[in-house]
């Protein structure tokens, strides 16, 4: 584990405020796989029941799409709770697996699965730097918080460009990148929706930029090579209903660990992500890519 000194910078600030919420909070809200991003549900199998093996199976596919088994050293940027890192350490045979967090919470979570396969660092992708390359990468529905959305839009599509540059740096050539993240669309606004983006720019996510598809093909263009580009809105959706449910079953218990204003910011945020995923105002796009 390494740990930084603490930042002053808006985004530092916006993620704790959303990611320090209790560890016991959280397993409450996501089950015990503690995985915060959709998951691979099969046909008929039950919403909350099956979310664990939804995840996991999800995991697994990105795995295997990042040829990480048996891999000598892997990355996750944005790592969580450290969900990722410990399957590909104890199911897939990686040798080391490498978080990157700015949660001083979620480090401590990852301490006390007490994986000595598992590093954890407190540190923005930014500062990473490694001279030994990695086998693989991955970054999970993380890279909504890695650009202000204060910026205009060019120096958002450079800034994404300095984030795939450093993520090329770190591997080696050939290994494959699996991201995951949320996009989108450029759809006309009704009031409704308008208020609610508002809510999640001012009181959830302060200043983060979910981006357009087109910003990160630009900033990845001539360092990546694409290997498959899937939209799975429907998946985050299903999660995200999920996570509600599973909410309003131990409603009380939420509010006893972290309040009642807390838990009615989650139960906003998460309906606002689910019904603009179901409308296809956001996108998720698990794109997979090989670095040149």
């Amino acid at each position: 584990m390494t740990t930084v000194a603490d930042r002053s910078v808006p985004e530092v600030d916006a993620i704790r405020h959303h990611y320090e919420v209790s560890n016991d909070f959280y397993r409450l809200l996501l089950g015990p796989t503690m995985m915060y991003s959709g998951g691979y549900w099969e046909e008929g199998e039950g919403l909350t029941e099956a979310l664990d093996e939804a995840q996991e199976r999800k995991l697994d596919t990105f795995v295997e799409l990042a040829r990480a088994a048996g891999a000598r050293r892997v990355l996750d940027v944005g790592c969580g709770w450290g969900t990722m890192l410990n399957r590909l350490t104890t199911v897939h045979g990686v040798e080391q697996a490498v978080g990157l967090t700015l949660s001083r919470t979620q480090e401590q979570f990852i301490a006390g699965l007490d994986n000595p396969r598992i590093t954890t660092r407190v540190e923005s992708w930014e500062d990473h730097v490694t001279d030994d390359p990695y086998d693989a990468a991955f970054c999970i529905n993380a890279l909504e918080h890695f650009v202000s959305s204060t910026l205009p839009p060019r120096e958002r599509t450079k800034k994404y460009r300095v984030f795939f540059n450093k993520v090329g740096a770190a591997l080696k050539p050939g290994a494959r990148f699996v991201l995951h993240t949320m996009t989108a669309e450029a759809l006309p606004m009704n009031r409704q929706l308008l208020d609610d983006l508002k809510f999640l720019q001012r009181s959830e996510f302060e200043n983060c930029h979910i981006p357009h598809l087109h910003e990160l093909t630009q900033a990845a263009e001539g360092l990546f090579d694409v290997v498959e580009i899937v939209n799975e809105r429907e998946s985050f959706a299903v999660a995200c209903r999920a996570w509600l449910q599973l909410l309003a079953e131990r409603r009380d218990e939420a509010v006893a660990l972290e309040g009642e204003e807390v838990v009615a910011r989650f139960e906003r945020y998460l309906d606002i992500f689910a019904y603009t995923l179901e409308d296809k105002f956001f996108n998720n796009f698990r794109v997979t890519i090989a670095r040149r």
